[in-house]
C-alpha cells in the first residue's frame, strides 16, 4: 500500500504542475489512511452506529470497495452515495494535503459519512 501511496502522490504533484516527489519531500512520511469499513449483520445493529460526517486529517485516504453501499460524500451542499465497485478504491483528499497545496484553492477535503447498512 505504500507504494500505491507514493504513486498516487507523485500523480497528484505531477497533476498541479509540481515535480513528482514534491509532497513526499513536504512530509517525510507516511500520511495516508487506508480503510475498509465491512458489512454488519443485523445482530450488530446495538453496536454499531455509522460513522458523523467529517473530514481525514491525513494527506488522502484510500478506502478499498467490496459490493456493499455506506458510504456518502457532500457535493453542491447535498449527500450523494458513493456506489462501490467490488475491488476498487476511492482517494479521498485529506485536511494535510489541502494545507500542503494551499495555494491551489480547488482542492478540499472531501467532507464524508458513513451511514449504517446491514444484510
Amino acid at each position: 500500500m505504500r507504494r500505491v501511496e507514493i504513486t498516487l502522490l507523485g500523480a497528484i504533484s505531477e497533476s498541479l504542475g509540481l515535480e513528482r516527489d514534491y509532497i513526499e519531500k513536504k512530509l517525510g512520511g507516511h500520511y495516508a489512511s487506508l480503510n475498509y469499513y465491512g458489512a454488519c449483520e443485523q445482530s450488530d445493529l446495538e453496536l454499531t452506529y455509522g460513522v458523523r460526517a467529517h473530514t481525514d486529517p491525513t494527506i488522502i485516504t484510500i478506502l478499498l470497495q467490496d459490493d456493499v453501499p455506506g458510504l456518502q460524500v457532500l457535493s453542491e451542499d447535498k449527500w450523494m452515495d458513493v456506489n462501490p465497485i467490488p475491488g476498487t478504491v476511492v482517494v479521498h483528499v485529506g485536511d494535510l494535503l489541502q494545507v500542503i497545496i494551499y495555494i491551489f484553492s480547488y482542492i478540499y477535503s472531501t467532507l464524508k459519512l458513513g451511514f449504517l447498512n446491514c444484510y
